[in-house]
């Protein structure tokens, strides 16, 4: 066989070996469209049947909404008592929430056994109060129900709502100065002050009802201008003086007590003693409150008509509200009766009781 032959043979063995493989490539891709059509189409019908929980899910928003709510106040409850409240809040060195009743209990059972108030969860210490201001915000916004008609609204504007904008909150007729004494629901009102009895009254009537409404409001008056005279009197007296005192803790019978040094005024020797009231009681609701008195340690010669008042302290970040308080004082009567020592808030009385000693003032003025 010719030499040209053979080249020819093996060009020809060459160009159907480049046919073969061009059409297995093809099948290769054929097959490869094939698995990828069929992919897309499983995958199309598994998605297809998805769309309805998805829409489920949008239709039961509020749903989701109330599950969040719920989660939100799991967080924000306290971590001992396990409520949430409405309270001051306040936090633990490795962030766990207390409630002001929890961290009251937890201060006066340190101060009790003379010990470091610690943490029930995580023992770290906690004779410093720190508030949780961000918890307090995020609690005023959780939703709460109206009190009338049951709707639910943000704690921080419940008030406002019942107060101005409910419905079905009980109002009294915006003639009730001229006597009326209507009382219903605020959607009835308007209805019922275009039809008042006390709009076809007579002046002479009118006047009648007044008659006995400022009784009772001359009644209010003479109270208030009682007070108002007798501070004055206070403040005119020649006999006035300011002790500046510190409270100083201790324990008798489990029970928490204050009292400060022996101080001397109108020739005579006195004490403040404090306590911390409801200490028996159980119930974490219980607000936290102390009540003080002034005593007597030196036997009068007369009595002394003493008025008293317990104010914030030089250097003292605990606020005293004034509350002006008498006693007189006789050989057989050395003790005024317990007065409620009245802190502006919650706050002040978790730091008192965190405190060893705390600096208040007290002024007195002896009566004729």
């Amino acid at each position: 066989m010719s030499s040209s032959n053979i080249e020819s043979s093996e060009r020809s063995e060459d160009s159907l070996n480049i046919v073969r493989q061009q059409g297995e490539q093809q099948e290769s891709v054929e097959e490869s469209a094939t698995s990828s059509l069929e992919s897309l189409a499983t995958a199309i019908d598994d998605t297809s049947p998805r769309m309805q929980p998805n829409v489920s899910a949008c239709l039961t928003g509020a749903t989701d909404s109330e599950a969040f709510e719920n989660n939100l106040r799991d967080i924000l409850r306290c971590k001992i008592c396990l409520a949430l409240r409405r309270t001051t809040l306040y936090l633990c060195q490795a962030g766990h929430l207390i409630c002001a009743s929890c961290l009251a209990h937890l201060l006066t059972d340190a101060q009790l056994c003379e010990e470091t108030a610690k943490c029930p969860i995580c023992q770290k210490d906690i004779s410093i109060p720190v508030r949780n201001i961000a918890a307090e915000l995020a609690i005023s916004e959780l939703p709460s129900n109206c009190r009338f008609c049951n709707e639910k609204f943000p704690h921080c504007s419940l008030d406002h709502h019942e107060r101005h904008e409910c419905q079905d909150c009980p109002i009294g007729c915006k003639y009730s100065r001229i006597g009326c004494e209507w009382i219903g629901v605020r959607k009835e009102a308007s209805d019922h002050e275009r039809n008042c009895e006390f709009l076809s009254k007579t002046p002479q009537e009118i006047a009648a009802t007044l008659e006995t409404i400022e009784v009772d409001d001359d009644s209010k008056h003479d109270e208030i201008e009682h007070i108002f005279q007798s501070l004055m009197y206070s403040l005119n007296s020649e006999r006035i003086l300011c002790v500046d005192l510190q409270l100083m803790c201790y324990c008798n019978n489990h029970q928490l007590f204050y009292t400060t040094t022996d101080f001397h005024a109108f020739n005579e020797l006195w004490v403040i003693r404090a306590r911390l009231n409801n200490q028996d009681a159980n119930d974490p609701e219980n607000v936290i409150s102390f009540s003080y008195q002034l005593v007597l340690k030196t036997e009068p010669r007369s009595t002394l008509k003493v008025q008293f008042v317990a104010l914030k302290g030089a250097r003292s970040d605990i606020k005293i509200s004034t509350q002006l308080y008498k006693h007189e004082f006789t050989p057989t009567s050395l003790e005024s009766d317990y007065c409620a020592l009245p802190l502006t808030d919650c706050n002040d009385c978790i730091q008192l009781l965190a405190k060893r000693g705390t600096k208040f003032r007290i002024m007195l003025s002896l009566l004729d």
